[in-house]
């Protein structure tokens, strides 16, 4: 029987919903969307992340991680410059950076040196560092390939964002796993486009995902933190 590599299990702890980064309390601006009719069911709610896969922050930071998995420690300051100003609105912004934060603490309880992620913490101590870009760092360290890193960590957001829909909209168990199976492709289509974007050409274009997280902020009733 063919042994599977050391880092799967790792990568599979990082993605699980069970690791302490607190994703869950998180919706990307899918609550406003919910309350004011623009995701109503399944078909709307895959065409809200399949936006944020192609156009949108997923998208942005996916292409991050790969910058950050590639980087050597002294490109890995501009990487975190750039992932930390590309923001549309101060939810997304603390969405991404208390993630990450979350990210480092659970990987330094656990003992093992990771020199990239040491790196991207000593250069701006004063910057919080997105999920992606400190799970990017955390791959290269550990081993774990660029493409397996990539699409680990997109189907792991794309996972959360259906997990929120079922419980704002909502929607039953069967209809999230027809989303999550329905998306599959376009995980591994645009896991492939982020890693052929070249640094100087990531942006994001959700400007519908950015006013809702911005409307978020004063929403009256939230279950969830963006």
């Amino acid at each position: 029987m063919t042994r599977a590599p050391d880092w799967l299990q790792t990568v599979m702890l990082w993605t699980s919903p069970a690791f302490p980064v607190g994703a869950f309390s998180y919706s990307h601006g899918l609550e406003w969307l919910v309350e004011t009719g623009q995701v109503t069911d399944r078909t709307s709610l895959e065409s809200f992340i399949r936006a944020l896969l192609e156009f949108g922050d997923l998208q942005a930071d996916a292409a991050f991680l790969c910058a950050a998995h590639r980087a050597n420690t002294m490109g890995l300051a501009l990487v975190l410059e750039e992932a930390v100003s590309l923001r549309g609105a101060s939810e997304l912004a603390a969405e991404s950076v208390n993630q990450g934060r979350a990210f480092i603490k659970a990987l330094q309880l656990e003992g093992t040196h990771y020199p990239r992620l040491s790196a991207l913490q000593n250069t701006m101590p004063d910057v919080g560092i997105p999920h992606a870009v400190a799970f990017g760092a955390a791959c290269a360290d550990a081993g774990i390939p660029l493409e397996t890193a990539v699409e680990s960590w997109m189907h792991g957001a794309v996972a959360n964002l259906v997990s929120a829909g079922q419980r704002l909209i909502p929607l039953g168990q069967r209809d999230g796993v027809a989303a999550l199976m329905a998306l599959k492709p376009c995980i591994t289509k645009f896991a492939q486009k982020a890693m052929e974007t070249p640094f100087d050409r990531i942006s994001s274009a959700s400007v519908a995902v950015d006013l809702a997280a911005m409307f978020h902020e004063t929403q009256y009733t939230r279950l969830f933190r963006s």
